[in-house]
């Protein structure tokens, strides 16, 4: 192993501190993941220990790192074996210890009302178990679908919070570009405040257009550490970290046309989280009540999965035919600027036509790095709900 696998090892057993209640903390250096060594080869693991994230080993480290996901991991080793009738039990066992429980006063007794009260609770109390106990549908294998939706629910948040980066870093362009504008400005008036052909009050008001300006760019150079942290902590670095985040894949436009809307809604069905809970407890209904219940639900929701299905497919062409218009109109801002550069040096434009232009080119490039993360964000969101995360209400 490298130094720097060493490193990234106990960086990331410092991040987990305690798996579960009462667990005493983790020896450093630590190598806190889920799996064994022999999971992934050598290479694989060099490549999520080191302190460069890339978009792809998402997964993986969530799936390793993920302080949820490593707890619920021990949690299901206390809840693997259990069958419909253990959950149950487990109700009626607290029930009974409740009823065993139960002391009814004397009706001579100074604190009868307040006794019959309490009794009387807790006798509603332990009904109200049994009953959950009769209609409980739970199992070692809703558990597990339980904790296997977090675990992809992670996964998703993480893959939006990057993309979220990477808008936040590309915003950080325009801001300097407002600021630097401000800048001038506010030297123009100077100048001719000088030359006797502006007033203070223009200069102050330029003036504060700068700070307004610098502000921003604070305050969105603050929220972009702000994400990257939240980033980088889900995926087991601890606070503080240096993390180099690796670039975003580009989405391709032509992979919509290879879509089969009808055969991805059932793979939705299929894959579907909530629908495969929905299914199991209809499996371990013990009343018609909960039966009808739960088939009811399942109905629900799977026209609620295909619904979604097809809703993200109609935002994703969209968020397509968006990105494409902004990239033909960034080529035509390109193609305005160097005609611009050429006028410039011609001397046919002054120095300002040529700084607007070269604004229009500025503001033209961000429209397309933007357009394109909301293109893969929508790429991103369509695919999980292919694959089991698509909403069932």
């Amino acid at each position: 192993m490298t130094d720097r696998s060493r490193v990234k090892q106990w960086r990331r057993g410092a991040g987990i501190l305690a798996m579960a209640a009462g667990a005493a903390l983790l020896p450093f250096p630590v190598q806190a993941q889920q799996s064994p060594e022999f999971a992934y080869p050598a290479e694989k693991w060099a490549s999520l220990r080191d302190n460069r994230l890339e978009y792809e080993e998402i997964a993986d480290l969530v799936h390793e790192y993920n302080n949820t996901v490593l707890q619920n991991h021990i949690a299901y080793q206390d809840e693997r074996d259990k069958n419909k009738d253990d959950v149950a039990q487990d109700y009626y066992d607290t029930a009974d210890d409740i009823y065993n429980n139960i002391q009814y006063p004397d009706a001579d007794d100074s604190n009868y009302g307040g006794q019959m009260a309490s009794a009387l609770n807790s006798r509603l109390q332990a009904e109200q178990l049994m009953e959950r106990g009769d209609e409980s549908t739970e199992d070692s294998e809703t558990i597990k679908l339980g904790y296997d939706q977090t675990e992809a629910n992670l996964v998703r948040q993480a893959q939006q919070l990057m993309i979220q980066y990477w808008n936040q870093y590309y915003s950080l362009d325009s801001l300097r570009q407002k600021k630097g504008q401000a800048e001038n400005s506010y030297q123009s008036e100077q100048n001719r405040l000088a030359a006797g052909t502006s007033t203070q009050a223009k200069v102050l008001s330029a003036k504060e257009a700068v700070s307004s300006a610098d502000a921003a760019l604070l305050s969105a150079e603050s929220n972009l550490e702000k994400t990257k942290e939240s980033l980088t902590l889900m995926l087991g670095w601890s606070y503080g970290s240096e993390v180099e985040i690796g670039e975003l894949p580009n989405p391709d436009p032509a992979q919509i046309e290879a879509i089969d809307v009808e055969a991805d809604i059932e793979k939705a069905l299929a894959n579907n989280y909530n629908l495969k809970l929905t299914e199991r407890r209809l499996k371990n209904a013990r009343t018609e009540k909960v039966k009808s219940t739960q088939e009811q639900k399942q109905k629900n929701q799977r026209e609620a999965i295909a619904t979604h299905v097809k809703d993200s497919y109609t935002s994703l062409v969209l968020a397509r035919a968006n990105y494409e218009q902004a990239v033909q109109a960034f080529e035509l801002e390109r193609t305005s600027l160097d005609s611009a550069e050429r006028k410039l040096a011609a001397g046919t434009i002054t120095r300002n036509d040529y700084q607007n232009q070269q604004t229009s080119y500025l503001t033209a490039e961000v429209d397309v790095r933007t357009k394109k993360l909301a293109f893969l964000t929508a790429m991103v969101e369509y695919q999980w709900a292919v694959d089991g995360l698509a909403s069932a209400s």
